[in-house]
């Protein structure tokens, strides 16, 4: 499930979700959270550029603050796990 890519339709409702909580900014990055289908991580920027990492679940209709990123923090992706 976890290597799944995101759908579109699973992206436009995490914004939803996002936008219901008040939150604005860029969307970085989706990512599954391993062994769930219905849970991501999601990685935001605001408009003075600090990422953060947040937990959305479409099935608590929930987001969830994780940790905010600086230099140290990075979010792998697939490509950065195949080097």
């Amino acid at each position: 499930m976890a290597d799944k890519e995101v759908t579109q339709i699973e992206m436009m409702k995490i914004i939803g979700l996002f936008r219901k909580e008040g939150f604005t900014g860029e969307y970085d990055s989706f990512q599954r959270v391993s062994g769930t289908d219905r849970e991501f991580f999601v990685v935001m920027s605001n408009e003075q550029g600090i990422k953060a990492l947040f937990r959305a679940s479409l099935m608590l209709n929930a987001v969830e603050l994780q940790h905010v990123l600086d230099d140290k923090h990075t979010f792998v992706t697939k490509d950065a796990d195949a080097s």
